[in-house]
């Protein structure tokens, strides 16, 4: 069997990153259209008879899954139907190398990743083993059955990332945006398609401003993967960090106000834990994100 990569999987890396193979507003645009994608797929099942109220339902994950899979399948055909093939000896890409799944070094880009993702999550981590060996809460919890852990742990972050970190940031960098433009801006077009996540926690909850929150803090989650991901090049990196944030979830910081919580007494020191990981991220992002050869920076 030949497992040599085809011709047309090859994509000239000058027309890619040294030259400008899209305009700005075509990268603009193109990410707004796969965003539109996302989210649109989603609801056009209600089109079919499906209300899909409830978004932990299992049919509701099911058939969400599948838009989702069709939205990989436009962003990468766009991808695709932008890029350049190279002509015979000249250095390209393979689809996988323009994508971030094939790199060097892509096991420590993820070891490392994870690593600095969890370093932020000491003082929650830390909080949940003290709550643990009190008797406070059980050391495992899982969120829903199967098919929400599976959406949250595998799923979503397998599909939101190939979207709109693998696809729309490389549009991005074939745009020759700045990196700080790519980095801060783009994650609105991931905030964008969380839209109907924000709308269904209103409507379950009434309270405009946990789901502000969440806006604020899924913004800025996407401007932390599109860090990793251009200072990286791994796309496996990314999704796997999106994975640890799913399963830790929000960091729950009410025991710091909150007289009749367990932790009350204990938010002193929980407290500096808390601002020990963040110190130790603050210090860990520099060093742990670099010496990879990413193929998402402007200049390689």
């Amino acid at each position: 069997m030949d497992l040599r990569i085809p011709r047309w999987c090859k994509f000239n890396i000058r027309n890619v990153f040294t030259y400008r193979i899209v305009s700005a507003p075509v990268a603009v645009l193109g990410s707004l259209f796969i965003s539109f994608v996302f989210v649109a797929s989603l609801h056009v099942w209600k089109f079919a008879g499906y209300k899909d109220f409830n978004r932990d339902e299992e049919g509701t994950i099911q058939r969400r899954f599948v838009s989702a899979f069709f939205s990989c399948l436009c962003s990468a055909l766009l991808l695709r139907f932008l890029a350049q093939s190279v002509e015979t000896g000249e250095p390209g890409l393979s689809l996988l190398e323009l994508l971030g799944f094939r790199s060097e070094f892509m096991a420590s880009a993820c070891v490392n990743c994870v690593s600095l993702t969890a370093a932020l999550f000491i003082g929650p981590l830390v909080q949940h083993g003290f709550s643990y060996l009190r008797g406070y809460q059980p050391f495992l919890t899982t969120r829903g059955g199967f098919w929400v852990i599976t959406r949250n742990l595998i799923l979503a972050p397998i599909t939101e990332e190939f979207v709109f970190r693998a696809c729309l940031i490389r549009l991005w960098v074939g745009a020759s945006l700045p990196m700080l433009v790519i980095i801060l801006c783009s994650p609105l077009c991931f905030a964008l398609s969380h839209t109907h996540h924000f709308v269904e926690h209103v409507r379950r909850t009434r309270s405009k401003k946990q789901a502000l929150l969440q806006v604020f803090y899924t913004t800025l989650f996407g401007i932390y993967s599109n860090f990793l991901l251009i200072r990286t090049g791994s796309t496996l990196a990314v999704i796997l960090a999106h994975t640890f944030c799913n399963q830790q979830g929000f960091p729950d910081v009410s025991f710091f106000v909150d007289s009749d919580d367990v932790l009350h007494a204990h938010r002193k020191w929980l407290g500096g834990v808390y601002l020990l990981g963040i110190a130790a991220f603050a210090t860990l992002i520099g060093p742990l994100t670099a010496g990879f050869p990413s193929t998402f920076r402007a200049t390689l």
